[in-house]
């Protein structure tokens, strides 16, 4: 399906790895323009190296939001779609009682404030074109908390809030806001040293495959198994193209089946 995206103009946070790298790429095989940053986005440095630009980012900083925007506009003069994709999920061994001030504040700065920031600092661009499409991953922990992600459940769920009152206040100045929600995706998280894997395998006392395979049966996921970043990278360009253009404030799961109504 050809979805209208060529030469649209894509800004994708987090696009060093996972979801991100995976939305990249998605939308350079659709002919967008796509800029691409991340604290490491030398994974973009492979892809197409006119159509797509590497920045190098810390979103955590006040700072980062509008460096990323500025770098943007200067190299391809519009911003049509944001994706707003960095985050952090830290695995906390001791549940909700052991996360501290400062690791809630980091998990808070990041996943939810970075959406805020990258959100104010394109905005007034695309009103002045009085059209554009923010897109923000959240997750099915947003909806269904894993006790494992204590803050990273809650500043998902916060995230689809901020999407839902950013459609309420843009859609009709021509700017449409809506979630993804990936759930039990193989992304980083779960194979990173120290990730979710790792502490299955420990928890169950076997090895990381046998341990994810014994997670998605106690999970029940009707699917039978872990998505792939690049499945939800496909409904992220649904979303951006304007076969979507009704859909606004929308929260749409990427999880197999898994996540009940609530």
């Amino acid at each position: 399906m050809d979805y209208g995206l060529t030469d649209r103009v894509v800004v994708v946070t987090g696009a060093g790895a996972g979801i991100g790298l995976a939305s990249a790429q998605a939308f350079l095989a659709e002919g967008a323009l796509v800029v691409g940053g991340d604290l490491d986005p030398d994974a973009l440095a492979g892809l197409d190296g006119e159509r797509v630009l590497p920045v190098k980012v810390d979103l955590r900083s006040p700072e980062g939001a509008q460096r990323l925007t500025e770098a943007a506009v200067e190299r391809f003069g519009r911003i049509d779609v944001l994706h707003n994709n960095a985050g952090v999920a830290a695995v906390r061994e001791q549940g909700f009682l052991g996360v501290t001030d400062e690791e809630w504040a980091a998990t808070v700065e990041l996943n939810l404030l970075g959406y805020v920031r990258m959100s104010r600092a394109v905005l007034p661009h695309m009103l002045a074109r009085g059209r554009g499409v923010l897109l923000h991953t959240a997750s099915e922990a947003g909806r269904m908390p894993n006790p494992r992600l204590p803050d990273y459940s809650v500043s998902k769920a916060a995230v689809i809030m901020l999407s839902k009152a950013l459609s309420r206040e843009f859609t009709a100045r021509g700017i449409r806001s809506n979630v993804v929600s990936p759930g039990f995706i193989r992304t980083p998280i779960y194979d990173r040293p120290g990730g979710l894997a790792d502490s299955l395998a420990q928890e169950f006392g076997t090895d990381r495959e046998t341990a994810i395979e014994r997670y998605v049966e106690m999970n029940g996921i009707p699917a039978g198994r872990l998505g792939s970043a690049a499945e939800v990278a496909a409904l992220v360009v649904h979303l951006a193209a304007d076969v979507s253009a009704f859909v606004s404030g929308a929260d749409i799961t990427v999880d197999g089946g898994v996540t009940p109504v609530v």
